[in-house]
């Protein structure tokens, strides 16, 4: 998802997302809704006329929040999907320590009111096509890869072996039907098509890097490079206290894309001339594997962050 600007007022009003049910705090009142489609409207209905506009603000519940996102965005709601661990450490420094959903409801729209999280921007229904795809296929290698890993664990069992085996082979077909259809989706849908062109005329990035990008990481040539790097979680962050200079860290960022960015960046450190130089020189001056993989991740993200921009032509980001 994209940001969107956020000029007008708005109060912030939290929902925590259930597996069956919506907690809305508006403005101090606890309503309950259920999450399908009439309890979404009710829910939409009911915060309607707040003022000044309202602001729904609720975590990453593993997809269970997507359809109060989706209704939201059609009636021009703002809503931002927060990260739950910093709703619980805000909770926690302002030494709140029980939890319910009546209780993380209110404090979402604290955090709300003094985080004051984007809106999100819906991705055009092809990239959310391509968003599902690339999920599923990540949760389907983790699945194949567990089969693999429990084949080993009953090496003396042929029989079990096999079951396991068998399993890991069903999951491979599943992912190569996943991996066709991405690839018709993209070649059918023009801007999609050729922004993944743009991608893979860099060395080292392949099919699975360049749809990984287009599917998590929409914000790519539309934001700066200190930015991009932030949101994959490739930038380092100081640890200096005092006269105590720590190590440089890297954290948080979206997994997904780092993960196949951390692929990516190992094939261009081997093929890649400029980050082939720029890997070797790095080793050569004495830092670990780890270290010169991240650099070279780094330096690979703003490279196609660059070349994203001039494709869309933003000159903000580069």
């Amino acid at each position: 998802m994209n940001i969107l600007p956020d000029t007008k007022p708005s109060v912030h009003l939290g929902v925590d997302v259930a597996k069956a049910e919506l907690v809305l705090d508006c403005l101090g009142v606890i309503r309950t809704f259920s999450i399908d489609a009439k309890g979404i409207a009710s829910l939409l209905k009911a915060i309607s006329k707040a003022t000044p506009t309202p602001h729904l603000v609720c975590e990453a519940t593993g997809g269970y929040e997507r359809a109060l996102v989706g209704a939201a965005v059609v009636k021009a709601i703002r809503i931002s999907v927060v990260q739950p661990q910093r709703v619980r450490a805000f909770a926690k420094s302002l030494g709140r320590l029980a939890k319910s959903d009546p209780l993380d409801a209110a404090m979402l729209s604290r955090y709300g009111t003094h985080a004051c999280p984007k809106p999100l921007e819906p991705k055009d229904s092809n990239r959310q096509k391509l968003d599902d795809l690339m999920r599923a296929r990540a949760e389907l290698i983790d699945s194949q890869q567990r089969e693999l890993n429990r084949a080993e664990h009953h090496i003396g069992s042929t029989l079990l072996v096999g079951i396991h085996k068998d399993l890991a082979a069903r999951y491979r077909k599943h992912i190569e039907s996943i991996d066709a259809t991405a690839a018709l989706l993209i070649a059918a849908d023009e801007n999609l098509s050729k922004a993944a062109e743009v991608l893979r005329e860099v060395v080292g990035v392949g099919p699975q890097t360049s749809r990984a990008l287009l599917a998590f990481l929409p914000e790519l040539g539309r934001i700066g490079r200190r930015s991009i790097a932030a949101l994959v979680g490739v930038a380092p962050y100081d640890h200096d206290s005092g006269k105590m200079k720590g190590r440089r860290y890297i954290q948080g960022g979206r997994a997904q894309v780092r993960r196949v960015l951390h692929m990516a960046a190992v094939v261009a450190a081997r093929r890649n001339p400029v980050l082939k130089a720029f890997y070797e020189h790095l080793r050569e001056a004495g830092k670990p594997f780890k270290v010169a993989i991240v650099a070279v991740a780094r330096k690979l993200i703003i490279h196609l962050n660059t070349r994203m921009a001039i494709f869309l032509k933003n000159p903000v980001a580069i």
